[in-house]
Order: structure tokens, then C-alpha cells, then sequence
């Protein structure tokens, strides 16, 4: 079908966006400038999205963009006749629609729809968001035989987050069925896109009473998870960690009865060398928060606390950095003490990025400080003794290492143990190998 005159134009000025004549662009961007501002921008603009096979999609997807940008100040002036037919034009684009970027942008359009009509309409949690037909459409694509289809349900629940946490409370349980089946579908890219939409609505409701509804999901997405982890897919992994962070700081028993499972996944994060650093680091901070928050929980579980500090022992001793100052180097207020240093370059990429050992340092100084030194203490110490004693060079540097970061959350106990713990700091400073005879230094 042939575009009208309006959507021909407003085609062709779109079209000029996408090239990379920088003049053609200005003269494009002038002329719209005007258009933009009349509601009638906006038929003419759907008609272009929709415009597979006869428009370039590049076009298209930069004029559900732009159109997005535009709609909340335009579709409150359509009469109610004019706003269905348009919604029911979008349903209808997303259910035939080829190209995924030209969809990704139909989607952000819907959603920033659904969040007027929300806003507009004060009984909309009982309608569905003053948009029923959205949510049937959405019920109807997650149960579709295509995964296609189903995915573009969570994707669609995904951008409309924060209307679907403020106004529509009242259909959590019937959200929470719906994640709760697709963290189960047998196809990944369904999995991915309900644990990333499930996980920005758990971010955003984490600190309300209403995230006890989601709670119960926590194991299907750790387990979402774990298989992205295994199989190499760092971007769930990384949102899954997100998530993990928001909930860390959360109140509710609810949150607080997955925390082993929580901290688990992410020590594995945490010693997944296949991982990206900043990743793993993402993992560290979900450990180190969990026992600032829940400082009596963590300690009291005693396995899952030995847990961890074997993997922090481990990480320092599979480095092959040098251990002697690692927990500061990555903190910028201890950047200028580094900046003299032979061979600091200021302007690496990687310089005070986290490293595996500051990492594991870092995490544990956080353990030591946080957590009771009824619990903390003797595990700590204990694991330092025997490595100390080791034949193995690298255990010795772990173990001293080690002793030196609890240093200040643990400073009472150690003060009461003085004596039986500074031999064992004078012979490292004596050891024969230069990586443990420098972590003296610091401890």
C-alpha cells in the first residue's frame, strides 16, 4: 500500500537521519522540527513503521524512536476513537512485524503509551492499565507456540516496569504466574527475557511489601542464571547480579530465606575465571552487601560462610598479582598514594579497576568489619595459620595476605592474640620468596 502524502514526506526526512551527510541531516532535523510538534506527526509515523518491505528498516526504526519521544505529548489530544484504533494499529505491528529492531522500537512505543493511559485513567489497575487489550495481548503471546511470540511478552513487561509498579499492583499474582512459567520454557531467549523483565520489576519494588509475591521465583531465576553462566551469557549473568544487589539491602523474610542461595551463586560468579572482571566483581559486591545487611544471618550460617572465604583464599592465591596492598589499589581514595609508584600508568583503561586479588581482598575486609568476630575471626585466622605453614609459596601469600585485611574489622580479637599471631607475621617478613615477604608490609 502507498504511503500518504504526509507519511511520504515525513519517510523521506526520516530517511535523511540515517545517512551520514551531516548537512542532509541538519536540513532534515530543521524541517522536522515543526512537524514533530502537530499531532498529526503521529499517523503519519505509524504508517512508516509499518511499512515493511516498501521502507528501509533502518527508517522504520528510527521513526518508532523518534515517535516514541513524541507520544506523551500528543495522544492525550487524540479523541477515544482515534487512541483505540491506534493501539489496536501497534498489537498489530508487533504481531507482524520481521525486523527485531524495528520491533525493540514498536515495543518501547507501546510501553510509553500504556504508561499515559495509566497515568490518565485512576481506576487502571482494574482495567489494566487503562489498556486491557495490552495485557490480554501480552497473556496470549506468553502462551503461544512461538518463541517468538513469547519472548515478546517479557520484552513488552520489561519496558513497561515502572507502569506496571506503581499502577498495577493488583495484577501481581497473575504477572507472577506468567514469569514463573516462562522461567521454565525450553527455549532460552524466553528464559533471558523474563528473567530481565522480572528482574527490573524486583529491582524497582524492592524495598515494598509487594516483593514478597516475586520472592518465590528467586530459585527458577538463580537457576536461569547459573546456565548462562555455564554456557558463557554474561549479559543475564550481570543482570541477575543487578537484581541480587537491589534485593541485598531488602527487609522482607521473604528475600532473607534465599540468601544461601543467593551468596552461592554469587561466590561461583565470583571464582568464574571465564567470567569478565567487572562482572565477578559484580558478584563480590552482592557478598560484601549481603554481609552488611545481614550480618547475624550470614555469620550464624556457618558453611556457607567457610564457603566463602575459601573462595577468597583461593582467588588470592591463584593471582598472579602481588598481594601486598591489593585492597586499596582499586579504591580511588588510595589512587594518589599509587600515582608515584614505578610503571602506574593513569591512563590505563584497567589502572584501579578491580583484580581478581583486590577483589577477594576487598570482600573479604567488607566480611570482617560486617560480619560478628564470634563468627568471622577463628575461620579467618585458622585458614591463615595453615597456609602460612604450607610448602606452596602462593598459600603462604593468601595466608598473610589474608591476615593482614581483617586487620581493622577484626582488630580486638586479633589485639586479645597478639602474641600468638605476630611470628607468624615475622617469618613471612622473612620468607624466601618475594611475594610473601611483602604482604608483611601491610598486615
Amino acid at each position: 500500500m502507498a504511503l500518504s502524502a504526509d507519511a511520504t514526506q515525513m519517510a523521506a526526512l526520516l530517511a535523511a537521519l540515517t545517512h551520514p551527510d551531516t548537512n542532509a541531516i541538519r536540513e532534515a532535523e530543521v524541517t522536522l522540527k515543526p512537524l514533530l510538534k502537530d499531532a498529526r506527526c503521529v499517523p503519519a509515523m505509524v504508517e512508516v513503521v509499518k511499512a515493511q518491505g516498501t521502507q528501509n528498516d533502518a527508517v522504520r526504526h528510527v521513526t518508532a524512536i523518534i515517535l516514541r519521544k513524541r507520544i506523551g505529548g500528543h495522544f492525550p489530544k487524540f479523541d477515544a476513537a482515534t487512541k483505540s484504533a491506534l493501539k489496536s494499529e501497534l498489537l498489530n505491528i508487533l504481531t507482524t512485524e520481521n525486523s527485531r529492531p524495528v520491533r525493540n522500537g514498536v515495543v518501547a512505543l507501546v510501553a510509553a503509551i500504556c504508561k499515559v493511559e495509566a497515568e490518565d485513567d485512576q481506576d487502571s489497575a482494574a482495567v489494566g492499565g487503562g489498556w486491557p487489550e495490552l495485557f490480554q495481548f501480552i497473556a496470549t503471546a506468553a502462551a503461544d507456540s512461538h518463541p517468538e511470540a513469547r519472548e515478546l511478552a517479557f520484552l513488552l513487561l520489561g519496558e513497561m516496569t515502572d507502569t506496571i509498579g506503581v499502577h498495577l499492583k493488583p495484577q501481581f499474582g497473575t504477572l507472577a504466574s506468567l514469569f514463573g512459567t516462562a522461567l521454565q520454557d525450553g527455549d532460552a531467549k524466553v528464559q533471558n527475557a523474563s528473567v530481565k523483565a522480572l528482574g527490573l520489576l524486583m529491582s524497582y519494588i524492592a524495598d515494598e511489601d509487594e516483593i514478597d509475591t516475586f520472592a518465590p521465583l528467586l530459585p527458577p531465576v538463580l537457576t536461569v542464571a547459573e546456565a548462562c553462566r555455564v554456557r558463557g551469557d554474561e549479559e543475564i549473568v550481570s543482570t541477575t547480579l543487578d537484581v541480587l544487589y537491589d534485593l541485598s539491602f531488602s527487609a522482607s523474610p521473604s528475600i532473607g530465606a534465599h540468601m544461601a542461595s543467593i551468596v552461592k551463586f554469587s561466590q561461583m560468579c565470583m571464582a568464574d575465571s571465564n567470567l569478565e572482571m567487572g562482572v565477578r566483581d559484580s558478584a563480590a559486591l552482592v557478598v560484601a552487601t549481603t554481609a552488611e545487611s545481614k550480618p547475624k544471618h550470614l555469620g550464624r550460617d556457618a558453611p556457607l560462610l567457610t564457603g566463602i572465604i575459601e573462595t577468597i583464599f583461593n582467588l588470592i592465591e591463584t593471582s598472579d598479582g602481588s598481594a601486598a596492598g591489593a585492597l586499596f589499589e582499586s579504591n580511588p581514595a588510595w589512587k594518589e598514594d599509587f600515582e608515584d609508584q614505578e610503571g602506574f600508568d593513569a591512563d590505563d583503561e584497567n589502572a584501579g579497576g578491580p583484580t581478581q586479588t583486590s577483589m577477594a581482598q576487598g570482600t573479604l575486609d567488607m566480611l570482617a568489619c560486617e560480619i560478628p568476630k564470634k563468627y568471622i575471626f577463628e575461620p579467618v585466622v585458622s585458614r591463615c595459620v595453615a597456609r602460612l605453614g604450607s610448602a606452596d609459596p602462593n598459600q603462604r601469600k593468601a595466608g598473610i595476605a589474608c591476615l593482614g585485611v581483617i586487620a581493622e574489622g577484626c582488630a580486638e580479637p586479633l589485639r586479645e592474640h597478639l602474641a600468638d599471631v605476630m611470628p607468624h607475621v615475622f617469618r613471612a617478613a622473612q620468607d624466601g620468596e618475594a611475594r610473601v615477604r611483602e604482604c608483611p608490609c601491610f598486615a
